[in-house]
Parts: structure tokens; C-alpha cells; sequence
């Protein structure tokens, strides 16, 4: 607290404020530092009551510079008016308590000039002066300290904004670029991936003379899910890690742009060769830098590889087509026996690019009601009848048209299509047989083994029936010789139904006669490999005999001259099929017929 022997020495005043400033809050720095600046507020202040003329603006700076010493709790300035007030008033010559009554005149500190002796308004006045220039004097410290605090404070709150707007769009600059980086780099190995490898071929495109050569060898993991299922994920990682590590040393040292494309697929693009001889040396590199074997947790698991190339002009890259090409490449390595290495044929790849378009194409075109049925018919030799006709599936493709068989048909096996499929053309040929049912045609179905081996397939084959209404004496289903070994259960099952059963291409394969005798055959189809037999018939008379010793009716398949048709005949042949009688037609050719 104040005491009356500090009256008039502004330093004992400054001592007392830097006491109650330190009660209330926490002073910043050094503390003598701080008192050394409140002695100099306080010789100041003092000052400024003795200047002529008086300047209450010194008041309005020690309370600004309070704030910016970081003294700026409002307790402070609450602390500060209640010690400098009385303080002010002893150094000015008044005693705390007077009211305005004089106690000697007017002081100032030593060395400044003193109140004018001849101040015509005698003491009181000058005590009454004193009083009015200290309340002056605080309330401008009070002015400056409340509105520097407030600007301070704004200044803060907008460095405090502009901080924390910095700090949003360098975050947000941060998470683009690792955004960026994981949309365009493997987290895994830290290679390039699959955009930025189309994005790099693309600047290729543009940035290379158009006469350089582009090559990209695709590279597969043979044996990578081995290692996983019998190891681990962590070591599948690990050995992905390990391949990307030695690619890259092969990649860095021949200068090749290395990429992972995810799994254990790595994409090397090559510039500047001379042709496929060059990339098939790049890939032999790249298929022995690979860690072979492969060894963790006391395990050696053998490692190889199977690079598919396409190369082209960089003139003629089209990104996503090159790496297309590449991808059917590494299919063939892959399932060839020709060597790890495969390099893309555009005849083949043309091949293979239809057979993926079709087998993109197919389910829609299920839905679409685009597969269809011709008919053959199967003529009996003796009299020229129809006995029957056999139900050949077709596509019709809306632009390029109808498809043949053998382009969908094993799609829509490895697809499981298979079964949908055949179950849709097994009643529309059903369906067929039930309009030409006075006629006392029969009409046979191909099964496809995918078929014969369903569980349920007799109870969708009696569906059929049921829905449509075709006696099974009027359905023949045609398997290959192979196919009835394994599907005998099925075949009994069909056989009890009443359906005929008839074995296609008999003589080929794993067919034989001594099949016939255990499974409930009621026909063969003989492979056209028999008319070449025509010449010395023996064989084939034998063939036809023991069918018929069997009860079984025998079909002769290929026929395409009188000639072979009469020779047939003469062998007892029961039935002949092929262009000498019809080719395959639309169902309403054969209702035509038939009439």
C-alpha cells in the first residue's frame, strides 16, 4: 500500500505499482525489467504535471504502452488508477485526503521548474490545479489504456483470422497434394500407379518426336496369391515391396518409367527402341531382377514372372489402347506355354477383343431377346422325310448381325450363362416342336457339358415340357461322347422322362462303341469323318449294324452330295443331315417346309 513517506519520490510510487500490478496478473519478462519501465511511466507522468503548458496526452501513452508491455488485464488499469491517483497528488503537494485544501504548496521533482510564485488564484488554486491536471492526466492513461486494448485486441482477432486462414489453406493445400498423391501414387511401394502411368503416356503422346517407338512391358507376380494364401497378406506386402525395390534399380539404371499397378501387376514404359527385339530384352531384365526365391519366416517360395508387350508409335499412343494391348499380351504368357514373355498380335488381339466384347455384350443381350433358333432339318434317307430338326442357337448382334456358335457358346459357359441361356432355348425349341407336332417331327437340343453336369437339370428339362406341352418322345438332347461318361446319372434321369438321348460327333474323342450298350442311348450322330470312309464302307457298315443290333437309330452328319445321300442309304444309315438336304434356317423356313 501507499504510505506518506512516499509522497514525492516517484520511484517509491513506482515500487508501490509494480507491487500491485504483480498481485493481479502475470507480468511478462524479467521482473526488474518491468519496474524499470513503470519508473519511467511514473517520471513521466510526474513531468507532465509540472509542464507549462500542461499536456494530458502523456497520460493517453503510458496507457497505451502499458498495453503493448503486455500489462493489458483490465485489473491492471484498476491497480494503476488506484496508486497513481494518490501517488500523482503527493508528488503534485496534496495529501491524499485533502478535499482542496492547501498542505504547502505545489511540488515538482528536483531539477523542473516550479509553479509560478505569482499565480493570482493563491494556494487553493494551485491545489485545485494540481488535482484537475492528475484527474486529466489518469483519465487519458484510462482513455489510452481501454482503447489501444480494444485495438490491440482487433488487431489481434484479425492477426488471429489471417493466422488461422493461413493455416486453413495450407492445410487444405496439404491434403490436396497427399489427396493428389494418392490418387496418383501406390501408398504400398510409393511407385506411380495406373493414372499416372495413362497421364505419362499421354505426355509421351505429345511431348516425343511422333517417329520414336513407345513400348510397354505389363509384368505379373506368377504364384503371388500362393504366397499370400500360405504366408500371409503382411508378407504378400512385403514381397511386393521387395519386387518394387529391385524393378526400380533396373528401371532407374536403363532409364524406364516404372509403375505399380496394383496386386502384383508393375508397368514399365520404354522410349526409344528400335522394335519388339528391344522389349523383349527389357522384360527378360525385368523378370530376372525379381527376388527368386522368395524367403520369410524360414519359407523359400519360388518367384517368377510373365510380362505381356505392345509397342507403337507415339504418334499412334493411345493410352488406354496400349495398355489394353499389353493386358491381352500378359493373357496369352499366362495361359500359353510359349514362354513367359508374350508380345501382342493385332490379328490375335482383334480375336480377343471380340471375344471380351461379347462377353461384355451378353447379358444384356439375354435380357434383349437377341439369341435365337435355326433349324436343320434331319431327313430320312429311305423316303426323303423330315424326321426331325435339330435347334442350332444364333445371336443377332443389332449392327453386325448373327454370331455362329462357336463364338458365344463357350463364352457363355466359362460365364455360367450357360444355364439361363439354354434353359431359354430349350423351351423356345419346345415350344417350336409343339407347332410342328402333326407333322411327326422330333426336335434335338444341344447340351452343353456345363449343363449335363447341373443337379437339376432333369427337373428344368421336365419344366420345359410341362410349360410348353411337347411330348418327350418328341425332344432328342445331343451330348459328345465325352460328356455322357460323367453325366450317366443325368442321362437316366432324362432317359426315364421319355426324352430321346442321342451322342453327337460319335466316333471322335472318347466316344465308342462300347459305351453305347451301358448308357440309355436312343441315337448317334456320326462325325463327317465318316463319309471320308465311303470308298471301302466297311468300318462304317460295322458301326451301323451294331447300333442297330442295339436298337439304336443312327444319323449321318455332313451330308452335302447325292452321292454320299445314296451311299448312306444303301449302308442302312437311317438319317442324314447337312446342305445336300437344307441348311439352317429361321423356324418359319421349316414350318414352310414341312407344309
Amino acid at each position: 500500500m501507499w504510505q506518506p513517506d512516499e509522497a514525492a519520490d516517484p520511484v517509491r510510487l513506482a515500487h508501490a505499482w509494480m507491487r500491485a500490478v504483480a498481485a493481479v496478473t502475470f507480468v511478462p519478462g524479467p521482473r526488474r525489467r518491468a519496474r524499470d519501465l513503470l519508473e519511467s511511466f511514473t517520471v513521466r507522468l510526474a513531468d507532465a504535471l509540472a509542464e507549462a503548458p500542461f499536456d494530458a496526452e502523456a497520460g493517453y501513452r503510458v496507457g497505451e504502452e502499458l498495453v503493448d508491455a503486455r500489462l493489458a488485464d483490465p485489473a491492471v488499469l484498476a491497480e494503476t488508477l488506484r496508486i497513481l491517483t494518490p501517488g500523482l497528488l503527493r508528488i503534485g503537494g496534496l495529501a491524499a485526503g485533502d478535499s482542496g485544501g492547501r498542505t504547502g504548496g505545489p511540488r515538482v521533482r528536483p531539477g523542473h521548474a516550479a509553479s509560478r510564485p505569482d499565480d493570482a488564484a493563491g494556494a487553493g488554486a494551485g491545489d485545485g490545479l494540481v488535482a484537475e491536471r492528475v484527474g486529466a492526466l489518469l483519465g487519458r492513461l484510462a482513455a489510452g489504456f481501454t482503447e489501444t486494448l480494444r485495438e490491440r485486441g482487433a488487431d489481434a482477432t484479425e492477426t488471429l483470422r489471417r493466422a488461422l486462414e493461413t493455416r486453413r489453406r495450407r492445410e487444405e493445400a496439404g491434403i490436396q497434394r497427399r489427396l493428389k498423391n494418392a490418387l496418383l501414387y501406390d501408398p504400398l511401394t510409393g511407385l506411380p500407379n495406373r493414372s499416372k502411368l495413362l497421364d505419362g503416356l499421354r505426355s509421351v503422346a505429345t511431348g516425343a518426336p511422333p517417329g520414336e517407338r513407345v513400348g510397354l512391358c505389363l509384368l505379373d507376380i506368377a504364384r503371388f496369391s500362393a504366397v499370400t494364401d500360405t504366408m500371409g497378406h503382411e508378407r504378400g506386402d512385403e514381397l511386393l515391396r521387395l519386387c518394387a525395390q529391385k524393378l526400380r534399380a533396373v528401371a532407374h539404371r536403363h532409364h524406364y518409367y516404372l509403375h505399380h499397378l496394383g496386386d502384383d501387376r508393375f508397368a514399365a514404359v520404354i522410349t526409344g527402341s528400335t522394335g519388339p527385339n528391344d522389349l523383349i530384352k527389357a522384360a527378360d531384365l525385368l523378370l530376372r531382377a525379381l527376388p527368386d526365391p522368395f524367403v520369410a519366416d524360414g519359407h523359400a517360395m519360388p518367384i517368377t514372372g510373365r510380362v505381356g508387350i505392345a509397342e507403337t508409335t507415339a504418334a499412334d499412343v493411345i493410352p488406354a489402347g496400349l495398355l489394353r494391348s499389353a493386358t491381352i499380351a500378359l493373357g496369352w504368357a499366362i495361359r500359353d506355354d510359349a514362354g513367359p514373355i508374350a508380345v501382342f498380335d493385332p490379328d490375335r488381339g482383334r480375336t480377343d477383343i471380340r471375344r471380351h466384347e461379347l462377353t461384355a455384350a451378353m447379358p444384356g443381350a439375354l435380357e434383349d431377346g437377341q439369341f435365337l433358333l435355326h433349324y436343320q432339318p434331319l431327313v430320312d434317307l429311305l423316303d426323303h422325310r423330315v424326321a426331325g430338326v435339330e435347334a442350332l442357337a444364333r445371336w443377332r448382334l443389332p449392327v453386325t448381325g448373327l454370331v455362329p456358335p462357336e463364338q458365344f457358346i463357350h463364352l457363355a459357359e466359362h460365364t455360367g450363362l450357360i444355364h439361363k441361356l439354354g434353359l431359354r432355348l430349350l423351351e423356345d425349341a419346345c415350344a417350336a416342336g409343339v407347332r410342328w407336332q402333326r407333322s411327326g417331327v422330333f426336335v434335338s437340343v444341344n447340351l452343353s457339358p456345363v449343363q449335363l453336369a447341373d443337379p437339376g437339370l432333369v427337373a428344368t428339362v421336365a419344366a420345359a415340357l410341362d410349360r410348353t406341352g411337347l411330348p418327350p418322345s418328341r425332344l432328342q438332347l445331343e451330348l459328345t461322347g465325352s460328356d455322357t461318361l460323367t453325366g450317366s446319372g443325368a442321362l437316366r434321369g432324362l432317359a426315364d422322362l421319355g426324352v430321346r438321348i442321342a451322342i453327337d460327333d460319335f466316333g471322335t474323342g472318347r466316344s465308342s462303341l462300347a459305351h453305347l450298350a451301358e448308357l440309355p442311348v436312343t441315337g448317334v450322330k456320326l462325325a463327317p469323318r465318316f463319309l471320308r470312309t465311303l470308298d471301302d464302307p466297311t468300318l462304317l457298315a460295322g458301326v451301323i449294324r451294331l447300333c442297330h443290333d442295339l436298337g439304336i437309330t443312327v444319323t449321318a452328319e455332313g451330308v452335302e452330295t447325292d452321292a454320299q445321300a445314296s451311299a448312306l442309304r444303301r449302308l442302312a444309315c437311317d438319317l442324314g443331315q447337312g446342305f445336300r438336304f437344307a441348311r439352317p434356317s429361321p423356324p418359319e423356313d421349316i414350318t414352310r417346309m414341312l407344309a
